[in-house]
Formats: structure tokens, C-alpha cells, sequence
């Protein structure tokens, strides 16, 4: 295992994101500046191929805020590589003890993200409240934060593996991996599977590995995230589709639990309809997540 210090990461994911890369890089600048004083902060970008003028962009940036980071990786791939590769090639850089992955189209918030850096070896997933940035302005989804509150109660006391298994909300901008756990041999070559997914395949893997650990959700927005018509979802659509779908069979395939295998089923049939009202009056899990959701009501 490498001697890692106990500085902080940011890893940057940038594709096509010039119009969003410098205010990206301007809030971690914001966030160096006001907190990160007596830390060793280091900064790994990597860019999968853009095509406008990102790359250009970062180079200047980084020409006159050089100084802000004790050591600055620039990867910049020769191809289209995926999230997922790209982020393996990323944490093999990666030589502090804390971390966070954010993609250029998002922001970070004026929170201290350092305070929240230090994990205890129980917590292998931290994550906040989400903040949607549309158009410059800032709003909240009440629906989201109602089910990010609804997961926390429903799975707290529960193996973590079900809160990535079955329906729950969480929103992986704001989410911060502990190292020791996201570094782990099992989780990457778990990850190097996949192409442009990476979220979903970290949390199934983290928590298969570390089964007793545990996920907590604080009271903090790290991020304000932005989706846009650049967002991978919609740019690589097949190659999400796949992923998910990957996922899915997995999930699936190592279920031994009639009654939870069949509400997987039910879950990645939805799925592939693709229809968001057919996902709710099919999907056997919303029932479920309903019924245990109104018997913690009361």
C-alpha cells in the first residue's frame, strides 16, 4: 500500500465543458483559499477528448493559479477513454488520504469541505443534500430531499448494500468515498467493467467489500450540480444504458433471495421501458419503498 499524506485531492472529470470549466475551478480556488491554507491541496483533471476548448481553458487557468496546489496532474486523453477509465487512471495519482471527484459541469459550495474530510473507517460513503445550478440560479428539489431523508431512515439500520440495490435517492455529486475504501484493489477492478457509470459501480462494489460499513448523510450542499445537454446520460446514451443495465444483471445474478431477486427484476424491467409512469405502477420495489416508507411514518 502507497504512504499516502494527509493532503487533500480534487479530481476534476472534464468533457465538452467549456463554458462551465472556469467557474468549476474557481469555486475549488474559493475553496483553497478560505480553508485550505495549512493543506497540502493537489489537483488531478483529466479531460476524455473534448473536442471545444476546454483543455485550452484549463491550461490557462492553471498559468496563473499554479501556486494554489501543491502538485497538479493534467491527463489529458488522446481518445474517448469513458468516466470510468478515466477515474482508475486518476486514483493511480492519487497520493493523499483524502479526496473528492466532482465533474467540471458542477460547482462547489461555500462549505468547508475539509471539515468533512476525515472518515471514520465505519463511514465508507458521506454525502449531503443536493442543490440543482440551472441557468445561474440555484433550486431545490423537495421531492429529492423528501426521498434522500426517506433513504436514510429506511436503510440506516439496514446492510448498506440495499440502499444501492433497491429504490433510494442519492445524489452522487455530493457524495465524498473514503480512500482507504474507493482505493481498494476489489472496487477498482470492479469499476474497470464499466464505461461511463462510475457512481452506481462504486457504491455496489464498496459496500459488497465492506459490508459493515456504513453511509452517512449530513446536513451540508458540497455541490451545486448541473445537468446539462452535455450530461452523460443524454451524450452517451447507449453506453449509459449499458452500464445500468450491467448493473442491474449483477445485482441479480449474486441475489439469493427469491422475494429480493424478484423485485431486481421488477426494478430492471422499468428500466428498460424507459417510461417514468410505467417505472411507478410496475416497479414492485415502489410499493415496497412505500409501504416501509409510511410505516416509519407512523
Amino acid at each position: 500500500m502507497r504512504d499516502l499524506d494527509h493532503g487533500f485531492t480534487f479530481l476534476a472529470l472534464a468533457c465538452n465543458h467549456e463554458k462551465y470549466i472556469i467557474e468549476h475551478l474557481e469555486s475549488i480556488k474559493y475553496l483553497v483559499e478560505c480553508y485550505g491554507s495549512s493543506i497540502n491541496c493537489k489537483l488531478i483533471i483529466n479531460d476524455d477528448y473534448s473536442k471545444d476548448r476546454t483543455i485550452e481553458l484549463i491550461d490557462g487557468w492553471l498559468s496563473q493559479n499554479l501556486s494554489l496546489f501543491h502538485t497538479v496532474v493534467k491527463l489529458y486523453n488522446k481518445n474517448n477513454l469513458g468516466t470510468c477509465t478515466s477515474l482508475i487512471n486518476m486514483l493511480s495519482h492519487v497520493d493523499t488520504a483524502y479526496l473528492k471527484l466532482t465533474a467540471c459541469d458542477d460547482v462547489y459550495s461555500f462549505e468547508n469541505i475539509f471539515e468533512c474530510m476525515i472518515l471514520e473507517d465505519e463511514i465508507s460513503i458521506l454525502s449531503g443534500y443536493p442543490l440543482a445550478l440551472v441557468d445561474s440560479e440555484l433550486s431545490v428539489n423537495k421531492k429529492d430531499i423528501y426521498n434522500i431523508v426517506a433513504s436514510d431512515i429506511l436503510y440506516g439500520n439496514r446492510p448498506l448494500i440495499d440502499r444501492f440495490k433497491f429504490l433510494s435517492n442519492n445524489n452522487a455529486p455530493n457524495i465524498i468515498y473514503n480512500s482507504k475504501y474507493l482505493t481498494d484493489e476489489r472496487v477498482l477492478n470492479f469499476l474497470k467493467s464499466f464505461d461511463v457509470i462510475e457512481d452506481w459501480p462504486i457504491q455496489t462494489a464498496i459496500a459488497e467489500n465492506f459490508p459493515s460499513t456504513k453511509f452517512k448523510q449530513v446536513d451540508k450542499i458540497f455541490v451545486y450540480y448541473r445537468r446539462t445537454l452535455g450530461s452523460v446520460y443524454l451524450v452517451a446514451n447507449n453506453r449509459f444504458y449499458k452500464d445500468k443495465s450491467k448493473v442491474y444483471g449483477y445485482l441479480i445474478d449474486n441475489e439469493n433471495s427469491f422475494l429480493m431477486k424478484t423485485l431486481l427484476k421488477s426494478r430492471f424491467m422499468c428500466f428498460k421501458f424507459g417510461n417514468a409512469y410505467l417505472n411507478k405502477a410496475l416497479n414492485l420495489g415502489f410499493y415496497v419503498y412505500f409501504s416501509m416508507f409510511i410505516f416509519n411514518v407512523f
